[in-house]
């Protein structure tokens, strides 16, 4: 198990709030592929919060996080749009990472071509904070960190056509854990998730 190192770059998301508080999502080679490190920002303040824990280059069929070996950036309005694509084994992965309309917030869109029934198949991250926070689950919501007096949450997106993915979370980071329809392979499957400050 690696991570992908918080470095500059000039790969990145961001959605700020009026108050200057929101989240910023930066891109970094690890190896073969990207990363992303995900910050809270805080007027002048960038605190680096979770991190893509990444598979390596010899690593089998199904790493811990996709493995996207390209990114896109693309301009919509006032926003960056991240746009990645990999593959690993014989299955290929796209990725959206954008702003939504509620500032503060972002949404990572995945998606996975699949020819066979992977061994695992999520999006994972470790916490990079210098104190380890326990999270709180809401009912019916969010994963909360309080992090600096603002509250930093994590949630899926149910989506109709494929089961809602799990999502466990601690002080460690948390993985969003896709869950498979019943449709025969090859096949692909998808998965939402948003991060946000409120």
């Amino acid at each position: 198990m690696s991570q992908a190192s918080p470095e500059s770059t000039e790969y990145f998301v961001e959605s700020i709030r009026e108050d200057n508080v929101g989240l910023f999502v930066s891109f970094v080679k690890h190896q073969d592929r990207f990363g992303h490190v995900v910050a809270l920002v805080q007027g002048e303040d960038c605190t680096p919060v979770f991190v893509s824990i990444e598979g390596a280059q010899d690593d089998d069929d199904w790493p811990e996080s996709p493995p996207l070996q390209e990114v896109h950036l693309e301009q919509r309005g006032k926003n960056n749009v991240a746009m990645l694509v990999g593959k690993a084994g014989e299955s290929h992965w796209s990725v959206a990472v954008e702003p939504t309309a509620e500032p503060g917030r972002i949404r990572f869109s995945i998606a996975c071509r699949l020819q066979d029934y992977p061994m695992r198949i999520c999006s994972r991250y470790g916490s990079i904070l210098e104190e380890k926070l326990e999270p709180t689950l809401e009912l019916d919501g969010p994963w909360v960190w309080k992090i600096n007096g603002v509250e930093l949450c994590v949630d899926v997106i149910p989506q109709d056509q494929f089961p809602t993915p799990e999502i466990p979370a601690t002080p460690n980071g948390f993985e969003v854990n896709a869950s498979l329809d019943l449709e025969p392979f090859p096949k692909t499957i998808q998965w939402l998730y948003e991060i946000w400050v409120r």
